[in-house]
């Protein structure tokens, strides 16, 4: 029986085609207004999802709807010419937008975000239904945010409601117990050899980022993520308290300036992991998990973008946002 993935990466790898050109990419971000910019994605593959986004008087609202729409159709798209085995393992993938959405939904439910300010920040491409997402940004705390997402929230709502029930309730407790989830559910879901070897690299990285964190506090392992590759839990107590040394491929990550920095080398270190995972992995789920990144990248810059251009923002101060996208 042939391999399934040979006609589905075969799919995705012209989906890959459709997403915009770096020139495209550079040609918004040096358009000098926020019209001209809107003009100028309105000359790509965009364009059928802008809607009011170009209309008079239409402001940043109308843009996240719009980008939003499209993200959401190109996962959609995959979801669509994938079965079996496959089908899983994509779903597997699309874990990671459920945790950044329900790591949103906390942070903004703890800091008393409005339910509209917190809609704005979620991403409609995961396994949760949007109207369970809309449902619990209402929310009037964690616990009932808990609650809200125990029944349509999938693998990622039982993981918070559990978190909860042992009693986290700090930013970083719940977020490491998502995170612990996440891992958990998603090695437990992918069976190719390269994208788990790609998931232990995020984990290791995940792991240095929490130990950053932590320094100058009393670590626990309990903010370990277990299922990495380089980074112990030993190595883990020892950088939380002070030390930098690591494996020389990750240093970059611990020398950084601050956290900020430390994210976005970790950013960069995923992307080009994913780009040689869909390169070594023709006959598995690498492909559909690097063009998932990809296009992830190709959104969050036109976001940045766009609302530098709404407000005016100078080309250098653009350019430092994207740096840290």
């Amino acid at each position: 029986m042939s391999n399934p993935y040979g006609y589905i990466n075969g799919r995705v790898r012209m989906m890959r085609v459709e997403l915009l050109e770096n020139r495209s990419l550079d040609e918004a971000q040096n358009a000098a207004t926020y019209p001209e910019y809107l003009r100028q994605i309105s000359e790509t593959s965009l364009r059928e999802d802008l809607g009011e986004a170009t209309a008079q008087g239409a402001g940043l609202g109308q843009l996240d709807e719009a980008l939003s729409r499209n993200y959401l159709k190109a996962v959609q798209k995959l979801r669509s010419i994938v079965t079996g085995q496959p089908a899983q393992e994509v779903e597997a993938l699309l874990l990671r937008y459920d945790l950044q959405n329900v790591k949103t939904l906390v942070r903004g439910v703890l800091t008393g975000r409005s339910s509209d300010d917190i809609q704005g920040g979620l991403i409609p491409a995961g396994t949760i239904p949007w109207s369970a997402l809309q449902a619990a940004s209402q929310s009037a705390d964690v616990p009932s945010l808990a609650q809200t997402l125990s029944v349509a929230g999938g693998k990622i709502g039982g993981v918070l409601r559990s978190a909860v029930s042992g009693g986290a309730s700090a930013m970083l407790d719940l977020e490491v117990a998502l995170d612990q989830g996440y891992y958990r559910a998603v090695l437990a879901g992918v069976r190719g050899v390269a994208v788990r070897r790609y998931f232990t690299r995020e984990i290791d990285l995940r792991n240095l980022l929490i130990a950053r964190q932590l320094r100058g506090s009393a670590a626990g392992n309990r903010y370990f993520i277990p299922g990495g590759r380089d980074v112990t839990e030993s190595d883990f107590l020892r950088i939380a308290g002070g030390d930098n040394g690591t494996a020389s491929d990750l240093a970059p990550v611990l020398e950084a300036s601050d956290l900020g920095s430390a994210e976005a080398i970790v950013r960069r270190m995923l992307n080009e992991s994913a780009r040689a995972v869909a390169m070594s992995d023709p006959l598995g789920p690498g492909v559909a998990l690097d063009y998932l990144r990809r296009k992830e990248q190709e959104i969050a810059r036109l976001r940045l973008t766009g609302r530098a251009k709404f407000y005016g923002l100078s080309k250098e101060e653009l350019a430092k946002e994207l740096e840290g996208a």
